[in-house]
């Protein structure tokens, strides 16, 4: 006959992972008077609640074309990965937001027909929603933004462009594409963006707002953000050699930057493999007590 301890001791063994799990709430809003309309997102919460005075840090993560808010957990399987990541240790408890954005590639856009500007809005308007709601650690050092994809090159502009918001992008197979030149044989180009440089396409927008462009702003910052580029070698090839020659031009700027070129494709069965490598990279830069 079995003991009551010995019953005890496995219903134990199977409510604590249970308790342990992280939640998930779907279909929230963050109020932005950038874009006059809420902008909605997914968030992951870890357990249990951070303790009387500590934070929690926070991850922003981005989807990529035609995607949606709350896809790194659907698609992504990412709620149980982070557990299991959490109660191994290789990474710290965390908030983990993904937001929506349609197929804006997280610029601003002030035409009739565009988006909004989105990529001042997610860095203005989402993150003081969260830090608002949430017991993050509201400060750059607390913060970090990754995405896939189109969201990977999403998340390079916010660094790049908020660099005191963030203190490390990560991208995921980022749609890096080079600035348009001259008789440009891409002619694939002003469809992939839509109307995110203007209808018809305008390519002088389109190169000024281009992240190899953009990146040669960080030469003159004083505070960095740290880039974590990773992409599969079974991806698109001129995504490849894009993301290898950006990291290039990261490490002229004298910027951190870290390329991981492993095996994978542009698909969600490679990013979920991917995703605990790059935030146990991001765990040592971040500092949730914010440099107190």
């Amino acid at each position: 006959m079995v003991g009551m301890g010995a019953v005890l001791t496995a219903l134990l063994s199977f409510i604590a992972p249970a308790s342990a799990a992280g939640i998930v709430e779907y279909d929230l809003e963050a109020p932005s008077p950038t874009l006059g309309r809420t902008i909605p997102y997914a968030v992951y919460k870890p357990f249990p609640f951070p303790a009387e005075g500590e934070r929690w840090p926070v991850v922003y993560l981005l989807h990529g074309l035609t995607g949606a808010d709350g896809d790194w957990f659907t698609w992504g399987n990412l709620a149980p990965i982070l557990d299991r990541a959490i109660a191994d240790g290789r990474i710290p408890p965390m908030v983990v937001v993904a937001p929506g954005a349609g197929d804006s590639w997280y610029v601003d856009n002030p035409d009739p027909g565009g988006l909004g500007l989105i990529d001042t809005a997610f860095a203005v308007d989402l993150v003081a929603a969260i830090d608002a709601s949430l017991p993050t650690a509201a400060c750059r050092e607390g913060r970090a933004i990754g995405g896939v994809s189109m969201g990977g090159a999403g998340a390079i502009l916010q660094a790049i462009n908020h660099p005191r918001t963030y203190v490390a992008a990560m991208s995921f197979s980022g749609a890096l594409h080079r600035p348009m030149q001259p008789n440009d044989p891409r002619r694939w180009i002003p469809d992939l963006y839509g109307n995110a440089f203007g209808t018809p396409f305008d390519t002088g927008r389109f190169n000024a707002a281009n992240l190899f462009t953009k990146a040669n702003s960080l030469r003159s910052m004083a505070e960095k953000p740290a880039f974590y580029l990773a992409i599969g070698d079974d991806d698109f090839p001129d995504l490849i050699e894009a993301n290898a020659g950006f990291h290039n031009l990261l490490v002229t700027t004298k910027a951190e930057s870290s390329l991981r070129i492993g095996p994978g494709r542009h698909y969600w069965d490679s990013w979920q493999q991917a995703i605990v490598p790059a935030l146990e990279w991001l765990a040592p830069r971040l500092d949730s007590t914010c440099g107190r």
